[in-house]
């Protein structure tokens, strides 16, 4: 898992069997139920026990603020709303030398269909994810021809860009190139290792044709520096020839019926042509309880353990947890969303965040270019690449609320109707508000992995609004406006988007994007676009590129949407929790 093993996670055995909450009552408070009358004063009794042993015990629900596809700003073409909220009781149970008491516990949970989602898309489908039943670690070799392919057509545009360079005698534009191809084949050549978990016999020959080829490039650079201009023309041209011969017989093996699918993903894009769930979101409230002589909840509850909860196998065996903190089933077991979830590390992305003046933008990446890493910390601007998962980093104050740093990184997800895993990105944070611990987040569809000229962006500005919510707010007398939930953005209109996802044509200037998102092609860097595979990052991103069909997609999805929680409902009944769970966005005029 990420992180590593997970200690948290397995059985704590204890020197001597804990008391339970009922015989705590039956040896510690025997003398002094002998003279109580009623069942008040017992239950007063039983309440300061469970107050001095793990102080709250109440929870209540939560969820990101949702809105329909046709109350967005700039129309509902190309914005998916999420479906209706799942709401879930959760207990959970502590265990402390005072006994062993329960906790409240609830989730929310909804999914984002998108209705015809490629019926309009003029975008190609790539060849840098495929489907597999089995991963490389098990043998399966696939991942090792669609990198050697991605490679060696970034070198082939690398190729073609210095042999139009030559033939125009532009020296500069020409050794731009070159240092390209040099600097991308001897990556290549570093990760040989990898070539050996191969499929078919076309791999082989790879790492001949990059060391014939660098043979052939470096003097020909040379040939450049000194303007023999035909001497570096005729190495390049060879290095070309032999570089196509490699990519038509790797991409034969990936694509044996030429349909311009990979083999096994024709039903994965057919599933995407319908009505695919792109996302989910959760949201898990417990109590903030302290647990005498030992850790609070929210020290329990790691980024790593929480984690666990969403990614791995589902209903696992041993999944049922034991020691001083056990959530409920649904939980341990990953059994909360729709979507199978798991780690991402054998199919080849990983992610790259982007500041972008008080914001950042986050979108996954293959990893062998620069400034990428496998998961990433995200408050505000600030942007830090985690050494471990065993904390949660430090909280910003939200009004009443206490925001973590938000967790994003690369994830696979498979909804239940889907033929294969999907590849995604996983997010997650921790909020503190009304002694609760609110774990918050989800995953959306990796579009660039997917579709040329497209990228996920995951967006946030702030650490976002978190709202309390009154059972009168839903029923329609509070005062909860859109405009307050805008809070301190730079364009406080973000907050009308709430949890939509939104497929559209990139422009730099939407509401929904944080201030400062960079264009397509920025000034110094790579671009959002230029980043999905080698091959495009050779191309910069196709910022040359003046057909006007092909226009650089972006599926938008915000990390700070407004938080709306329930409170002031300690002593509600669960049947109205679970009808206000349900409700919570109504609670917003």
């Amino acid at each position: 898992m990420y992180g590593g093993d997970n200690p948290e996670r397995q059985a704590r055995p204890s020197d001597a069997p804990r008391p339970t909450r009922r015989s705590f009552l039956a040896a510690g408070g025997t003398v002094a139920l002998a003279g109580l009358a009623g069942c008040t004063a017992l239950e007063e009794l039983v309440g300061q026990a469970t107050d001095r042993a793990v102080g709250t015990t109440a929870a209540s629900p939560a969820g990101v603020y949702t809105v329909p596809a046709s109350a967005v700003p700039d129309g509902r073409e190309g914005a998916y709303a999420s479906g209706p909220v799942e709401v879930r009781f959760l207990p959970a149970t502590v265990r402390t030398d005072a006994g062993e008491f329960e906790l409240e516990g609830w989730s929310t949970s909804t999914a984002t269909r998108a209705q015809d989602y490629n019926s309009s898309r003029s975008n190609k489908p790539r060849t840098v994810w495929w489907e597999s039943d089995d991963d490389d670690s098990d043998g399966d070799g696939v991942g090792t021809l669609v990198a050697a392919l991605d490679t060696e057509r970034a070198l082939v545009v690398y190729l073609d860009d210095a042999i139009e360079a030559v033939d125009r005698r532009s020296g500069e534009d020409a050794k731009r190139a070159l240092n390209g191809f040099l600097t991308a084949t001897t990556g290549a050549l570093r990760d040989e290792g990898k070539l050996a978990n191969c499929p078919t016999d076309s791999c082989g020959t790879v790492r001949q044709t990059l060391e014939r080829c660098r043979a052939l490039v470096e003097p020909a650079s040379g040939a450049v520096d000194s303007g023999e201009w035909d001497r570096a023309s005729t190495a390049l041209g060879e290095a070309r020839r032999l570089l196509a011969g490699d990519t038509e017989r790797l991409l034969g093996d990936l694509d044996s019926d030429g349909d311009g699918l990979a083999d096994g993903t024709e039903e994965l894009y057919a599933y995407l042509d319908g009505d695919p769930v792109i996302g989910e979101r959760f949201a898990v409230a417990l109590p903030d309880a302290r647990l005498e002589g030992g850790p609070s909840v929210a020290a329990e509850l790691t980024p790593r353990r929480v984690m666990e909860y969403f990614v791995g196998e589902r209903d696992a065996d041993g999944c049922l947890e034991t020691g001083d903190l056990v959530v409920h089933r649904d939980l341990a077991c990953r059994s909360l969303l729709t979507a199978a979830l798991d780690e991402e590390t054998d199919k080849g992305r990983a992610v790259r965040a982007v500041s972008t003046g008080d914001g950042v933008v986050i979108t996954c990446t293959v990893p062998q270019l620069e400034e990428v890493a496998p998961m990433v910390f995200v408050s505000g601007n600030d942007v830090t690449v985690p050494e471990s998962l065993a904390s949660w980093g430090p909280e910003r104050e939200v009004g009443s609320a206490r925001v973590t740093p938000t967790l994003v990184c690369p994830a696979t997800a498979q909804p239940p109707d889907c033929p294969a895993a999907l590849p995604a990105l996983f997010y997650l944070r921790r909020v503190r508000h009304d002694d609760q611990c609110v774990y918050t987040g989800g995953w959306l569809l990796d579009d660039g992995a997917l579709y040329a000229d497209s990228a996920s962006l995951l967006v946030g500005e702030d650490a976002g609004v978190v709202a309390g919510v009154t059972t009168g707010d839903i029923e329609g007398d509070g005062s909860i406006t859109i405009e307050g939930l805008g809070g301190r953005r730079k364009r406080p209109g973000r907050a009308r988007y709430g949890d939509i996802t939104l497929k559209k044509g990139y422009a730099r200037d939407a509401e929904y994007l944080p201030v400062g998102a960079a264009p397509v092609c920025p000034a110094a860097g790579a671009g959002y676009w230029a980043v999905q595979s080698q091959e495009a990052y050779a191309r910069g991103g196709d910022c040359d590129d003046g057909d006007p069909d092909v226009r650089p997609t972006a599926l938008v999805t915000a990390l700070d949407a407004p938080l709306l929680h329930l409170v002031e409902a300690a002593e509600a009944s669960n049947e109205v929790k679970f009808k206000a769970g349900a409700e919570l966005s109504k609670a917003v005029n």
